[in-house]
């Protein structure tokens, strides 16, 4: 998916920002389900995590894996044994 995302010529720094755009897109539809939970969703995330490394499609999971940090970093207590 990266490479559908970066433009010919474009500069590394714009690749960034597309990539931090597109996270940011993948959080914002998880959070429409933290009225569940926290949990509830980060096991949402991992399980779609699985999917696509099982379908191929490497790219996307690694950027969900990046939006599942940031979500863990803002709504997952670190004492939480899950």
């Amino acid at each position: 998916m990266l490479g559908i995302a970066r433009k010919i010529g474009s500069t590394e720094s714009e690749n960034k920002t597309t990539a931090g755009g597109r996270d940011d897109r993948l959080l914002s539809g998880y959070l429409l389900n933290l009225h569940r939970g926290a949990a509830p969703v980060r096991d949402l995330m991992l399980a779609d995590i699985d999917r696509f490394q099982s379908l191929g499609a490497i790219g996307y999971a690694d950027d969900l894996r990046i939006a599942l940090n940031r979500f863990t970093s803002q709504f997952i207590d670190r004492n939480d044994p899950r």
